[in-house]
């Protein structure tokens, strides 16, 4: 007779225990790649594209070099990999864009002043920044930084959670040792030699880290030096033959504001079979647990 009087009391434990526990959170995938002028208009890279981002099972992808992309087509192309919210920047030159699974909103275009242009959205609560600096012009590539923070600071995003993703076309002052070793910034006083249009280095012709930096003092953290203590190149990919280490470089970044860092799990760039040939660039990825 107590045991039967007892299985009440058991069941409404049980309940509240299951009941109001606090909801588990979510690992939310976050992927920035320069698809290469826009898969380099070929179908079967496209295609190809398609097949690898639907394994990758990403919330939110930021792209840069979108070319021959319109709202319209970037937005049917988002839903084969199960977005159906999809953001261009602009439908000339190397648009950045940005796809979700979750509803994109408060956007933003800074296109003014810009390279390539940069997109800003809301996508879950978090501020992302979809940048593509110039390839040519240490001085212009910190000027684009420069109107990013600003724009940031003028949102009062700074502090909030905040993420910069995309191709800065700069190094992280994280790599310095790396490219000391390398031998790179005599390959680029080179380079510059032979064409003015290119300006990478800085105005003492050494390496320029001062774009990166600009962000890390107002509070952004390069997400990838967090979690990897080896450099791993971003560009060039396997389309290129023959690389020399002087020419393996870190351009496509994931920053991220404090209130980020603290929720990040880990960022790599990812290097597999596709990614060897698709782009000359590879992808990062960071994972975050949020609610």
């Amino acid at each position: 007779m107590k045991y039967i009087l007892r299985l009440p009391v058991l069941f409404i434990i049980l309940f509240f225990t299951t009941s109001f526990r606090p909801a588990k959170k979510k690992d939310l995938v976050v992927i920035t790649y320069n698809i290469w002028n826009g898969f380099e208009n070929q179908l079967q890279r496209r295609n190809t594209f398609i097949k690898w981002a639907k394994k990758q099972n990403a919330d939110v992808i930021a792209f840069e070099e979108l070319n021959n992309f319109t709202q319209q087509s970037f937005s049917a192309l988002a839903k084969t990999w199960g977005h159906p919210y999809a953001v261009i920047v602009k439908e000339s030159g190397y648009p950045v864009g940005i796809s979700s699974s979750y509803p994109i909103t408060n956007v933003y275009k800074l296109i003014n002043g810009m390279h390539h242009g940069c997109l800003y959205a809301e996508i879950k609560g978090i501020s992302f920044f979809v940048v593509h600096f110039s390839p040519f012009s240490s001085a212009k590539r910190l000027q684009e930084a420069s109107a990013v923070i600003q724009l940031l600071k003028e949102k009062g995003k700074l502090k909030k959670r905040t993420v910069i993703l995309g191709d800065f076309n700069a190094f992280s002052p994280n790599d310095s040792s790396f490219y000391a070793e390398t031998g790179i910034r005599d390959s680029m006083y080179i380079a510059q030699q032979k064409n003015s249009v290119l300006q990478n280095l800085n105005e003492q012709h050494e390496l320029d880290f001062q774009v990166i930096r600009a962000f890390m003092l107002a509070g952004f953290n390069d997400s990838f030096s967090l979690f990897n203590k080896t450099f791993i190149a971003s560009y060039p990919s396997k389309v290129y033959f023959n690389v020399p280490l002087s020419e393996k470089i870190r351009i496509d970044h994931i920053l991220l504001s404090g209130k980020m860092k603290t929720s990040c799990k880990k960022t790599e760039i990812i290097k597999d079979n596709v990614t060897d040939t698709l782009s000359d660039h590879y992808p990062v990825k960071a994972v975050f647990n949020v609610q």
